[in-house]
């Protein structure tokens, strides 16, 4: 006799769940700082902080400050340069602070976020760029600057934007900034590049010999 023929199970799958989407990266550049507050030091630790911040902003770096308790923000978004524009701890922002961190029992960290957001300025001048819009785009990259004048791709795109422009001084003036910037890297390779053509159109477009 036949051993009888076995059924065959199909065995249904649990579609797989939604990838989430990334979260937007940032258009701003920034380094966070933190800050260790003992208990009963609350004051010398934010005179730390002052003391740190005068540092940057003589550094020309970072145009705002991001204050950070247990990675939620205590503050919106202050220019760097108002808050070290106060003398002491008079400033708005400590009173704040001090408030919180009197009240947290124990040793506690402030995150001191430092945020540069010239890169939304780079982006968008890039845009404006590519739309033609040259004027536009020389406005934006000089304001990337004015937030972070070491920025090479900053001074590369506005050296493109200068050439196409006409003004050939300025371009190269800002393709050897990002050159020397980034001596080692692709913004230098890409500026030897259009410093290059500036030098070989200037050849051309020379009078000949008398």
């Amino acid at each position: 006799m036949a051993p009888p023929k076995r059924r065959k199970t199909t065995v249904r799958r649990k579609p797989a769940p939604p990838r989430r989407r990334a979260a937007p990266r940032s258009k701003e550049s920034g380094t966070t700082l933190p800050v260790d507050v003992q208990p009963g030091a609350v004051d010398e630790a934010l005179r730390k902080v002052t003391d740190t911040l005068r540092q940057w902003a003589n550094a020309g770096r970072y145009t705002k400050v991001r204050f950070k308790f247990r990675g939620k923000p205590l503050l919106p978004d202050l220019p760097l340069a108002a808050v070290v524009a106060a003398e002491g701890l008079t400033f708005y922002w400590t009173g704040i602070l001090r408030a919180l961190l009197v009240n947290v029992a124990g040793r506690s960290v402030l995150d001191v976020e430092l945020v540069n957001d010239s890169e939304g300025h780079l982006q968008k001048g890039k845009e404006e760029l590519l739309s033609g819009e040259v004027d536009r785009a020389i406005a934006e990259f000089r304001t990337a600057l004015a937030k972070q004048h070491d920025n090479p791709r900053a001074h590369l795109n506005l050296g493109i934007a200068l050439k196409l422009k006409g003004d050939r001084a300025g371009a190269r003036s800002s393709l050897e900034k990002a050159r020397k910037l980034d001596p080692d890297g692709p913004v230098a390779r890409e500026a030897d590049r259009l410093l290059q053509g500036l030098e070989g159109s200037a050849e051309m477009g020379s009078p000949g010999p008398a």
